[in-house]
């Protein structure tokens, strides 16, 4: 492959990403219902003393606690995580799907296969940003509930960090180059080895 046709390649790439990323604003309402779901299932299940309910509202997550509201006894302590900062691999797993040659039908089950995985990669990121701000926002306030070590502080900043910037941008990117592993091998060069 010449450096025209990989710069072509880079530049339509971008190009439905874009387009992509903003189709998937638009149905994310319907996406975002299969993560609330999920992240529901999960920080209920680890924190059930802390998580009352994680639903879908506005397009954003609104998580719902039982601690009381710092200096209302009364209040209920709630906030807002916004699901689309987790989102863009899966719009750039299919740009880069379409950006190669290749059976639409093969396209079509790559791109099922892929929200999947993607969804998995998101769930671990709201999930830690979750429990990121109840450690760490509001003053810390709520963190001695926890009873967690400096150690399970740490991770827990590590795994929000991971689920914010590493994951959503390097599972799409690995999950094509596995399986779209000819179109890769025409990219990078026929002498070039790829896991098969």
């Amino acid at each position: 492959m010449t450096n025209r046709e990989l710069l072509f390649f880079l530049l339509k790439a971008l190009s439905l990403f874009l387009v992509f990323l903003i189709l998937i604003n638009f149905i994310s309402p319907v996406l975002s219902q299969f993560l609330a779901k999920a992240v529901d299932a999960v920080m209920t299940g680890l924190f059930p003393r802390f998580i009352q309910s994680i639903a879908l509202k506005n397009n954003y997550l609104e998580v719902v606690t039982f601690f009381a509201v710092a200096g209302d006894p009364k209040g209920q302590l709630a906030f807002d995580i916004n699901p689309l900062k987790y989102m863009y691999g899966f719009p750039l797993f299919i740009a880069l799907t379409f950006s190669v040659k290749g059976n639409l039908s093969d396209k079509v089950w790559h791109i099922f296969i892929a929200y999947f995985i993607t969804l998995i990669a998101q769930i671990w990121g709201v999930c830690f940003d979750i429990t990121r701000h109840l450690l760490f926002e509001f003053n810390g306030v709520y963190a001695g509930y926890f009873e967690f070590s400096s150690l399970q502080k740490t991770l827990v900043s590590l795994g929000s960090q991971l689920g914010f910037l590493l994951l959503p941008s390097l599972v799409p990117i690995l999950l094509w180059s596995i399986l779209e592993n000819k179109a890769l091998k025409s990219l990078v060069g026929k002498n070039i080895e790829i896991a098969e």
